[in-house]
């Protein structure tokens, strides 16, 4: 009897974890696909596009910043806090003089952003 009720215990034990891996893995997308959008932990950032338009970032608030890519909300407050301290950017370039944004960042991030006259 205790043999038959292990062995009864066994498959449903099996049968339970394969319904929760197929329910994990299709259960809550049932298309079977996947789309990652970035690193926000509340939701994808939304890159700029035609229909939205540039950010200029002598204007743009941190939600707006952390929506470049590459630009999460630490270097979002730093670029505001430089903008607040040295006054407008003239260019671009100017983002250069903040922490922790290098050429690299840079040029990945002006496809993205425009700069109003200061």
């Amino acid at each position: 009897m205790q043999k038959k009720l292990t062995i009864l215990l066994a498959a449903a034990t099996a049968a339970l974890l394969g319904f929760l891996i197929a329910f994990t893995a299709f259960g809550s997308n049932p298309s079977g696909s996947f789309t990652v959008y970035g690193e926000r932990e509340t939701g994808a950032p939304v890159y700029p596009d035609e229909d939205r338009g540039m950010i200029d970032i002598n204007t743009a608030t941190a939600d707006e910043l952390t929506d470049l890519p590459g630009i999460g909300p630490a270097l979002a407050a730093r670029i505001i806090g430089h903008r607040e301290a040295n006054g407008l950017f003239s260019g671009a370039e100017g983002l250069l003089e903040v922490r922790g944004i290098g050429e690299k960042v840079l040029e990945g991030l002006r496809p993205y952003i425009t700069v109003s006259s200061p």
